[in-house]
């Protein structure tokens, strides 16, 4: 939710683009699938919070240490690049200066 408040903001203060609008919309789309995919609310004991990849590595790994392998592909899907296609996307307006007389 702070993500999709940070987007607007961002968007609407300068006023973007189409450009940003529609990379904005991948990065949340991609949020939403590693939450889908990856969502690690599951425990040891109760693992119906588990995402579909998380729980299905946590099956053949018999809840052992290799669970912690999805981690960066879970960061990476879920933060990085959301974050880049949010960057990406953004555009600074250029400041416009005052013409300014040369004093000679």
């Amino acid at each position: 939710m702070l993500f999709l408040l940070i987007i607007v903001a961002l968007g609407f203060f300068p006023k973007q683009d189409k450009r940003y609008w529609t990379l904005a919309a991948s990065a949340l789309g991609l949020q939403l699938l590693a939450q889908f995919l990856f969502n690690a609310g599951g425990t040891l004991e109760n693992h119906s919070g588990d995402g579909y990849i998380t729980a299905l590595v946590r099956q053949a790994t018999n809840d052992g240490p290799g669970v912690l392998y999805v981690l960066p592909f879970a960061l990476g899907l879920g933060w990085a690049l959301p974050i880049y296609l949010i960057h990406k996307g953004y555009r600074r307006k250029p400041k416009q200066h005052e013409n300014i007389d040369n004093i000679e």
